[in-house]
């Protein structure tokens, strides 16, 4: 009985303490968004806890959410060309209608899993997104 008594306690505090840690050492990163896309920031969240849609998912595996970058795309013409501007590179893409009318911006949030290790991210724009898994990653 002694043995049984410390098999399930023991599974009891490290599944206790792994759902916990998340969110104790993660956070949700909006105090280093700027304070202008904060607003954007939220919603992205938001739109990546939707994206995580297998009840295994929902509810086991994701423990915390964390919103890493948000990127910012200024129009440079009527021809649906923008200059996306992240930080740290500079690029001209095509895009749709759809991109300008939601203020030209995307997020990226990582998923936790329990004990804060990272299982995926999701790139959001416009209230939709995609998620990249870090195990199943295509090869090109």
């Amino acid at each position: 009985m002694i043995v049984v008594g410390i098999s399930v306690g023991w599974k009891l505090v490290v599944l206790t303490l792994g759902s916990a840690v998340p969110r104790w050492v993660i956070g949700d990163g909006l105090d280093r968004i700027p304070v202008a896309s904060r607003a954007y920031a939220e919603e992205a969240k938001v739109t990546a806890m939707t994206l995580w849609d297998h009840p295994l998912e929902r509810l086991g595996i994701v423990r915390a959410l964390r919103v890493t970058r948000v990127d910012s795309v200024v129009a440079a013409g009527r021809d649906n060309m923008v200059v996306a501007a992240d930080g740290d590179s500079v690029a001209v893409k095509a895009v749709g209608a759809a991109a300008v009318d939601c203020h030209s911006r995307s997020a990226t949030v990582v998923a936790y899993t329990y004990f804060a290790i990272p299982y995926s991210q999701a790139k959001t724009a416009c209230k939709t997104g995609v998620v990249e898994y870090r195990v199943f990653r295509r090869r090109s």
